[in-house]
């Protein structure tokens, strides 16, 4: 515990620590697997040897994505959903009825959902205010067609950033959040996440692309697969890839999305706080590696909870765990479920939530080795 309020102990100093501390207790060395490294991460930037996760919120940001339109609307038609769905999916967030709804009432996290690019509806719809609002800094009609133009300029990229800054230091400083966890919504979204890993990392699109929610119980749809290969090909040819490579703001602009943008912020405010942010599938992964090419000390929070179906989650992780290792900081361990999840709105990280309860609870009240080899039984 010393080590744990010495002021002169960084995060490793402390993370390493408490490694050792686990070691000792009444279970074999590493036996509780990434569990052990979540209850070092949340310990060491607690610091306290009764950490919690009690108080834990989800912030689910929702944008529209110009390539996702209709090519009669100058968009590319990268999703097999239509781009209305994503104001549909926030209607049922807003009556708590959708996946994410219903995972965080039965995990017991607090929801707020956030539109910071919906494209208009049909009709007009009122957000209730109680769980969706529509963002001061919301761009309208959401973003731009990437293949043919930027995104987003660079005003609204700092926008979409302040936007999930503010609304992430909110929520937490309301709730007394002790865990974060970021989801998204937005058709189209896993194409311009392939893009952003494309152009920030200089991978082919082949290794990156999946087919997203169009995938199904008979596997990958190889059609939608080709249109997303087709797609980030005539982006980074239009885009020039080396001028982007490694500039985490500029791809935002040149090939990024309004809630990815969104999430990047409120990452960086919750590493900012100390407060550990638990990580859904590939949207938010490449949130949260764009996060750390920004701020590398953003490594010392995450805790993955689910490894997604898409093939760039992988580079993402590989990408994100050099750049703790290069900054003396623990990698992260792998995602904690691999469950074919690919739903989004956050739900993946909301049904991992007990895992990082449980993690708390073993650094609270495991009993040490010694102890446990101390006691005296009662004879029969």
């Amino acid at each position: 515990e010393a080590a744990l309020i010495d002021p002169q102990q960084n995060f490793t100093q402390r993370y390493d620590a408490v490694r050792l501390y686990l070691d000792s207790l009444a279970k074999p060395v590493g036996s509780l697997g990434s569990m052990e490294d979540w209850a070092s991460r949340i310990t060491a930037l607690q610091r306290t040897t009764k950490p919690k996760a009690d108080n834990a919120v989800c912030l689910i940001f929702a944008a529209d994505h110009g390539v996702a339109k209709d090519e009669s609307d100058g968009g590319a038609n990268c999703s097999a959903y239509p781009q209305a769905v994503s104001r549909k999916v926030l209607e049922g967030l807003d009556h708590g009825i959708a996946g994410a709804s219903v995972l965080s009432k039965c995990n017991d996290v607090s929801l707020r959902v956030i539109d910071v690019g919906l494209a208009d509806g049909a009709c007009h719809y009122e957000w209730s205010g109680n769980v969706v609002h529509s963002s001061r800094y919301k761009i309208r009609g959401g973003t731009k067609n990437f293949c043919k133009g930027s995104a987003m300029t660079e005003e609204q990229v700092g926008n979409c950033l302040l936007a999930g800054r503010e609304e992430t230091r909110g929520f937490i400083d309301e709730v007394g959040a002790s865990v974060v966890i970021f989801g998204e919504v937005g058709i189209g979204n896993t194409t311009t996440s392939s893009a952003l890993i494309a152009a920030l990392t200089g991978m082919d699109a082949e290794s990156l692309c999946g087919s997203g929610a169009s995938t199904t119980r008979d596997g990958v749809n190889r059609d939608i697969v080709s249109k997303k290969i087709s797609i980030i090909k005539n982006a980074m040819q239009h885009h020039d890839p080396s001028s982007i490579k490694g500039k985490p703001l500029q791809a935002l602009g040149a090939v990024g999305g309004a809630e990815i943008a969104a999430i990047v912020g409120g990452i960086l405010e919750a590493s900012e706080r100390d407060i550990p942010v638990l990580v859904d599938g590939f949207i938010v992964t490449t949130a949260v590696m764009i996060a750390c090419q920004i701020d590398p000390s953003v490594c010392r929070v995450l805790l993955f909870a689910t490894q997604s179906t898409e093939k760039g989650q992988i580079v993402a992780l590989q990408t994100i765990g050099e750049i703790a290792t290069s900054n003396n900081i623990p990698a992260p361990s792998k995602p904690a479920l691999s469950m074919n999840l690919r739903m989004g709105e956050a739900t993946g990280a909301l049904a991992a939530i007990s895992l990082v309860r449980s993690a708390c609870a073993v650094m609270s009240d495991l009993a040490a080795l010694t102890d446990v080899l101390g006691l005296e039984m009662k004879s029969c």
